[in-house]
């Protein structure tokens, strides 16, 4: 579906970003709104660049046989658990980065939010990090704590959105709340019903 939008609409051009978005260039003007309708009908116009469902990440497990664990499951769940586009634009920019193991392919230590898979005796688990950013600022994520399950990562995600929101000023992205409060309001949410 793709590669026949980029025949008709770009000259059969395709290209990624480092944010693994797709790029059609040189779309004439006029025919851009047919493209986005084209787009929309095939599932690929959602419009959540720069927020936290528009994340990075590796293959994984899936498609790699260096990982420790999947990261494209991961990364379906959270975008389930936030589908409100509303919610998502009210949160704000957010990168949210997964890698599948320290080999970093999602280049999860740069993400606000960073996840990485672990091997725990044969169990995938999910390592969480944040503060990372590949901006001029640019930092690497701190480790929140102990690894959490495939299950729990929604969960630990809406408790760091949650800590987010509650503490944030006005206008604040979620890495200049990070910068300005530390790590710990945000470990002791997600920790808190767990110990």
């Amino acid at each position: 579906a793709v590669a026949d939008l980029a025949d008709r609409y770009s000259f059969g051009q395709l290209r990624t970003s480092h944010e693994q978005n797709i790029i059609l260039a040189d779309v004439e003007q006029a025919q851009l709104f047919a493209l986005w309708n084209e787009l929309r009908e095939n599932g690929f116009a959602t419009p959540n660049i720069g927020l936290l469902t528009d994340i990075i990440c590796c293959p994984g497990g899936d498609f790699c046989s260096l990982a420790n664990a999947k990261s494209i499951p991961i990364a379906e769940s959270i975008q389930r658990r936030f589908d409100d586009l509303d919610y998502l634009f009210d949160i704000g920019e957010l990168d949210l980065n997964i890698s599948g193991c320290m080999n970093a392919c999602g280049h999860h230590h740069v993400g606000h939010i960073g996840i990485l898979g672990v091997d725990k005796k044969g169990e995938e688990f999910y390592q969480v990090s944040l503060g990372g950013s590949a901006s001029r600022d640019a930092s690497l994520g701190k480790i929140l704590g102990p690894s959490f399950a495939q299950d729990a990562m929604p969960d630990v995600i809406e408790k760091l959105i949650d800590v987010y929101v509650e503490k944030r000023t006005e206008d604040e992205r979620f890495i200049d709340t990070y910068q300005r409060i530390g790590i710990d309001p945000f470990k002791e949410r997600v920790y808190a019903a767990n110990h």
